[in-house]
Order: structure tokens, then sequence, then C-alpha cells
């Protein structure tokens, strides 16, 4: 049996769609891969790469359990063979941001939006750029059965 995906697999699955659904016949559209040194880079113009980045969490919103605002950060790596010009990185860098700024992922509660944007380099002709997307989804706590005997007759009384 396999298990279900966690809240986190399922949205970068769901960014990966949308920008394949966007980019996927110009760029290759691709999870971050498990081994960076050795990845190689087989489109003519260029790939996005998605990583998963960092969550921080807010306080708690109830006080008889965990409810929190959990802050994601997605990481996109854009490897690409040009840096200027309509195939260049630094054009793409718009478009991808137009793509995702206001897209709302599931498990989600506020839209995507951008939060920063670095040069990472230059190395065997391929330039780097980063992009960070900011999400926000909820974070709750998992309950277990309650233990004890369960309610099974309930008794309703009415108040004058």
């Amino acid at each position: 049996m396999t298990q279900p995906k966690t809240q986190t697999e399922q949205l970068l699955d769901a960014m990966q769609k949308r920008l394949q659904e966007t980019f996927g016949q110009m760029l290759m559209v691709e999870l971050f891969p498990e081994d960076p040194a050795r990845y190689r880079l087989n489109h003519p113009r260029g790939a996005i790469l998605l990583a998963y980045g960092k969550s921080t969490f807010g306080g708690s919103e109830a006080g008889d359990s965990m409810f929190q605002a959990r802050n994601i950060v997605i990481r996109l790596t854009l490897v690409f063979r040009q840096l200027n010009g309509k195939d260049g990185v630094v054009s793409y860098l718009d478009e991808i941001r137009a793509c995702l700024t206001g897209w709302f992922a599931p498990h989600c509660d506020q839209a995507c939006r951008p939060v920063a944007e670095q040069y990472i380099g230059q190395a065997g002709g391929l330039w780097q750029y980063a992009q960070d997307f900011a999400l926000r989804a909820t974070q709750l706590q998992v309950m277990g059965p309650e233990s004890g005997p369960l309610l099974t007759e309930p008794r309703f009384e009415e108040y004058p």
C-alpha cells in the first residue's frame, strides 16, 4: 500500500505542474536533483529545478490544540545556456515570476508571492539564478482517537 503524498510533496507537484503547463514546451521543469554535482542539463535552452526551501511557523491559533500558520519557501534554480536575449535566463526570471505570482497552490490560504531572486553563478557555460517564492498553509495537530467511553446515547435537557 502506497503512502499518500505529504502536504509538501503535493505542493511541489502542483507547482511543477503549473510551470510545466506554462513552460513545458520551452524548458525542462523538474525537481532539484538528488546529486547536484552530477546534474547534466539536457535541454537546449534551460531548466527550472524546484526544491523545498524552508518553513517557519507562527504561534498557535487555538488554545486547545495546535493550529499554526506555516510560511513556506520554495526555491527555483534556473540553469540556462544563455544569459540575455529572448532565450536567456534574465527574461525567464520575469516570465516565471509572472506565472507564479498570485497563484493559489493546494492547501494554501494565501497566494504565491516572490520573495527573493539572486545570481548564483556561471560554470561550464551555464548560468544559474535562484528565485524564492513564499506560500502560506496551515499546520494542524494530528488528532488521535479519544480515550475513554464513547458517547453512544446523548440526552438533551431543555432549559426554561
